[in-house]
């Protein structure tokens, strides 16, 4: 399955990387251009496992609705080398075939956080689906 990661350094301590990212009314929407008209149907909060979100937004060719379910919730923690959190949710309806993004956060210092994202997918209309994911 494709796999697309990203790394992230946030001017920020882990726990207000945290609570922004906790804040799913607020911080999802900010996350993307207003020209992806992305809107925010349900969001259950507080956020935990089980917690269902549900987007709308702009696809190519119409509107796209996602449906997706926390699975994992780990709130800031303190670990050997420090701190660090992580929640990781999966799409149960949507565009994809499958979809998995995992958020991991661990705080660089006391004022630095490094976010990591690693989304996980299948397109789905097969041979078809996987050219056009290609381009």
């Amino acid at each position: 399955m494709p796999t697309l990661e990203f790394e992230t350094i946030v001017a920020a301590p882990l726990q207000k990387v945290w609570a922004f990212f906790e804040d799913i009314p607020r911080s999802l929407p900010s996350l993307f251009r207003p020209e992806d008209e992305v809107s925010l149907e349900r969001a259950d909060m507080p956020a935990r496992v089980d917690s269902i979100v549900i987007v709308n937004a702009r696809g190519p060719f119409g509107k796209v609705r996602m449906v997706a379910r926390i699975i994992e919730h780990r709130p800031p923690h303190a670990v050997v080398f420090g701190e660090e959190a992580r929640f990781v949710d999966v799409q149960e309806s949507g565009p994809f075939k499958s979809w998995r993004h995992e958020h991991d956060f661990e705080a660089s210092d006391a004022k630095t956080t490094r976010m990591m994202d690693r989304v996980t997918y299948r397109v789905p209309f097969g041979p078809i689906g996987i050219i056009a994911d290609l381009v």
